[in-house]
């Protein structure tokens, strides 16, 4: 695979194979809490096998992405900081996931927690020489998305560390961390989902500049309202202050994909000679 890249590129596949290690990884540990361990044991191997799931498996992965996907929706090369950070990050990524299941399965959630937070260090490293976007305006919605996503899995890291901290047993902190679905589900790789597709589906309908232009037009439609209905929702949804709050949140949650599939949906492809 890296003989067909570009030399600059050739140290992305480290973040596939790495991320398909730690999906063994926990697959392995799924494997374990089969056999119907009792006690705490079955909760540090649960949160070794999120651990290595989550963070390593998919959170390597996205950040392998990252480092050229947001380039490629801005229409510009990838930045030598972006690349080298990007690449930097990388091993830093790797050892927060290991000591998260270290921690885990040795019983120290200090560890675990300071894990975390050395996760999202590394994170935020390889985002930091992209947050100047978010001072410009009119930026396209696959990169407000994009941002978004990567907000929410900060916010939903940060709330695991403190657990960590905070709670004195395993099994809270996995009950505690389940409530974190919404936040990774609708907030991470939902939205991270939408914004790659808002990018790439005109690109890879095509049909020349004209019916390009067209397209993207029509993908930054109500991008704002699109935007402020997800993640708006999705702050009801986490905080349920009550049953009628919760179902708005959820509303306001299917209204925003429902518009963003039609969206996409209505796009032109290019049209057959």
């Amino acid at each position: 695979m890296s003989k067909a890249l570009p030399s600059r590129f050739k140290r992305i596949p480290r973040f596939y194979i790495v991320s398909a290690l730690f999906l063994v990884l926990g697959g392995t540990l799924g494997g374990f809490l089969s056999q119907g361990l009792k006690g705490e044991t079955q909760y540090q191997l649960l949160f070794a096998h999120y651990s290595a799931n989550i963070f390593g498996w998919i959170g390597i992965t996205v950040a392998g992405t990252l480092i050229t996907l947001i380039p490629t929706m801005l229409r510009t090369q990838l930045p030598v900081l972006a690349e080298r950070r990007g690449y930097k990050s990388f091993p830093w990524l790797v050892l927060s996931t290991l000591l998260m299941m270290s921690g885990a399965l040795s019983d120290r959630r200090m560890l675990s927690a300071g894990a975390v937070l050395m996760f999202m260090g590394a994170w935020l490293y390889l985002l930091s020489p992209h947050f100047s976007l978010l001072l410009k305006r009119n930026n396209p919605f696959s990169i407000l998305s994009t941002f978004s996503s990567n907000a929410w899995l900060l916010i939903s890291a940060l709330s695991l560390a403190i657990d960590l901290i905070t709670e004195s047993t395993w099994k809270v902190v996995n009950h505690r961390a389940e409530s974190l679905i919404f936040m990774l589900g609708i907030g991470f790789a939902l939205q991270i989902g939408l914004g790659a597709l808002s990018y790439l589906i005109p690109v890879v309908l095509g049909g020349g500049p004209e019916n390009a232009r067209m397209n993207v037009a029509v993908s930054e439609r109500f991008k704002s309202l699109r935007l402020i209905f997800l993640n708006v929702g999705l702050f009801l949804l986490i905080t349920n202050l009550s049953r009628s709050i919760f179902l708005f949140g959820g509303a306001l949650i299917a209204l925003s994909l429902m518009v963003n599939l039609l969206l996409l949906g209505s796009l032109r492809p290019a049209k057959r000679s």
